[in-house]
């Protein structure tokens, strides 16, 4: 009867610990499927950074090719008004600081978007038109506008 007895005993015990064993890794299971839906998850919202990222850039081009392109127009329009106040070709570039050919350019640019935009208003002694940024503290004055109207965060420097 003592062999019996102790007998069923390991068994109970042994059924016990099985059952332990069991429910840890059931416990482990639930842990280990949280923590993967979490990671799952994370990556995915990780992956779609690239996305956004590429689109971001590619907003971001956009607009800066639209400025350049603007401020190419005001280069040009610029040194055409110098030309046509009687200076050379070759003096307008020597006095802008660039090669004869990127002001040639930087005028063709602008004679070519003249038909689209009409002709720029003259001032009185046959000058250009002062724009904001030509006035005392227009540099700040223009770069907040620009930063307001575009969005931007980070502070524009503004040129001397």
């Amino acid at each position: 009867m003592g062999n019996k007895a102790v007998s069923k005993e390991a068994r109970r015990a042994a059924r016990e610990a099985a059952t332990a064993a069991q429910d840890e890794v059931i416990r482990r299971t639930k842990a280990n499927v949280e923590d993967l839906a979490a990671f799952f998850h994370a990556r995915e919202r990780a992956d779609a950074v690239d996305g956004w990222l590429a689109e971001r850039e590619q907003a971001l081009r956009e607009q800066a090719a639209r400025r350049r392109s603007g401020h190419r127009l005001q280069c040009g329009t610029a040194l055409r008004a110098m030309r046509d106040r009687g200076e050379t070709l070759r003096e307008v570039a020597r006095m802008a600081g660039i090669s004869e050919k990127a002001a040639r350019e930087l005028i063709r640019e602008a004679e070519s978007a003249e038909p689209a935009t009409g002709p720029a208003p003259a001032a009185d002694a046959g000058e250009i038109s002062a724009s904001p940024a030509d006035s005392p503290g227009g540099n700040e004055a223009s770069a907040a506008s620009v930063q307001a109207d575009e969005g931007l965060r980070e502070p524009m420097p503004a040129r001397a």
